[in-house]
Order: structure tokens, then C-alpha cells, then sequence
């Protein structure tokens, strides 16, 4: 069998609905370690959200914040920052409608307003994180990967009607949304580090959930959806397995006679 690399998404994927993981999930990547396969994490997180996940299940390569940066052996071999530009116009919007935001690179990420509303709360308790630490000039000195921006549905026209031909805007929860490079995802980067390191489209794998997974699902050599993913997810993957509660990698994997 050719050695495959492996992607996992954090949020409904590796993690159950309680942010544990499973002990079937434990096995299935320390067997596909031991098999000589690549295992790789690819998260909306930064690579400080997913350090401690990474490190507990030893996992070496990582692509964070929806693909703006890809590492490899815990070396990061892609880059693909925000326009510095573009964002100080949408803060501009931003701070006019009381929108907050929170800043991120690779490594690190900070809170523009030094209030911290419901929204932001509520979103960080989302992904299992403290809120950041409040720095509101941090994109000033530093090369952004990803922003979180906090609006709802009815908030929308005020961003996604071609105002930033520069950015993506993924929603990750009711009243939070990514902002990414324009060309940026997930399946991008993961196309450019495979490629680096030699991996034909065939051999790469890998396994989501949500909307910010829906390119990497439906263009990856075998793109799998947990039973708890979005539908449109469901509709373009090659596989559905069981739910992120229910053992889905552990059966999927099993199934696929890669553990």
C-alpha cells in the first residue's frame, strides 16, 4: 500500500461534542502512525488553538487557519497572509458597527476591543478557548493569517456584497466568521504541501465536517464526512462515516484497511 497522508479537521472531527477525544480516535492515529502513514491536522484554528491537541496526540503537520499557513514536520513551508490594505478598511466598518474582532497570525492571536461581548464570549467558549488577551494594534505589526470577525445573517451586506474581492468569509457559527484570503482554503494548502513532499492526489485523505472543510472534502484523493457534518458536505464526499460521538474516524479507517 503507497504511504497516504491523513487530515483531520479539530471541531466536530478529531474532537466530540464535549472537545474530548475519543480513545478509538487515539488508536486510529497512533496505528496509522506505526504504519508509516503522515498524519496531519487541518484546522480553522491557529496553531497555538491546536498546540495542545497537537502535542497529545503527537502530531508533526498542520495546516492552520483554513490554510494560510501549512507546516510540516513542525516547520512551516507555506504562507499566505491577509492584505494588510483590505484590512484596514474592514476594520474601519468593523469598529463603525460595534463588529468585534479578533486578530490572528500562524502562532498567536489577539482581541481588538478591549470590551468583550456575548458574541465573542460565546464564540470562544465555541471552540474550547479563553478569549484572547486585548492588543488593539496588533495587526499593525504583525503579518495576519486569519481574522475572526463577530456578525450575524442580517449583518452580512455590510461585508460579503464584493466590498473585499481580497477575502473568503466562512461562517463558523451564527455570530462568527473567518476571514481568509481570497484564494485561500484548507484543500489549497493541502494541495501545495502534499505536492511539496510527494504525494500523488490519490494518497491524500481527508476527514471534516463543516463548511470550511467542503473544499478540502470534495477535491482530496478520498474526502470523508463525519455523520455529523453539514449535508452539503455530506453530498460531496466520497465517504459519510459515523458521527464525531460515535467512533467515525475509528470505523472509517477500519473500513478503509489503513488501521
Amino acid at each position: 500500500m503507497n504511504k497516504k497522508m491523513i487530515f483531520f479537521d479539530i471541531d466536530g472531527t478529531l474532537l466530540t461534542d464535549e472537545k474530548t477525544i475519543l480513545e478509538s480516535t487515539r488508536e486510529a492515529i497512533a496505528t496509522l502512525q506505526k504504519n508509516g502513514h503522515e498524519v496531519a491536522i487541518a484546522t480553522g484554528r491557529n496553531a497555538l488553538m491546536a498546540k495542545e491537541l497537537i502535542d497529545e496526540l503527537n502530531i508533526p503537520n498542520y495546516i492552520v487557519c483554513n490554510g494560510a499557513a501549512g507546516f510540516f514536520h513542525h516547520e512551516e513551508i507555506y504562507a499566505n497572509p491577509l492584505n494588510k490594505e483590505a484590512i484596514d478598511r474592514l476594520i474601519n466598518i468593523a469598529d463603525k458597527h460595534n463588529h468585534q474582532i479578533i486578530y490572528e497570525t500562524a502562532t498567536d492571536l489577539k482581541r481588538r476591543s478591549e470590551t468583550i461581548n456575548d458574541e465573542v464570549a460565546l464564540g470562544m467558549k465555541h471552540v474550547g478557548f479563553p478569549v484572547p488577551e486585548v492588543n488593539h494594534h496588533f495587526h499593525e505589526k504583525e503579518t495576519l493569517t486569519q481574522m475572526l470577525i463577530f456578525y450575524t445573517e442580517e449583518d452580512k451586506h455590510l461585508y460579503e456584497n464584493g466590498q473585499f474581492p481580497e477575502f473568503r468569509f466562512v461562517r463558523w457559527y451564527e455570530a462568527g466568521m473567518d476571514i481568509l484570503p481570497a484564494d485561500g482554503s484548507k484543500y489549497e494548502t493541502i494541495a501545495k504541501l502534499t505536492s511539496m513532499k510527494g504525494f500523488e492526489k490519490q494518497d491524500v485523505i481527508a476527514f471534516g465536517d463543516g463548511l470550511n472543510d467542503y473544499e478540502m472534502i470534495a477535491n482530496v484523493g478520498l474526502g470523508i464526512a463525519m455523520g455529523n457534518g453539514e449535508t452539503i458536505v455530506k453530498e460531496v464526499a466520497d465517504m459519510v462515516t459515523a458521527t464525531n460521538n460515535e467512533d467515525g474516524i475509528f470505523k472509517a479507517l477500519k473500513e478503509l484497511k489503513l488501521i
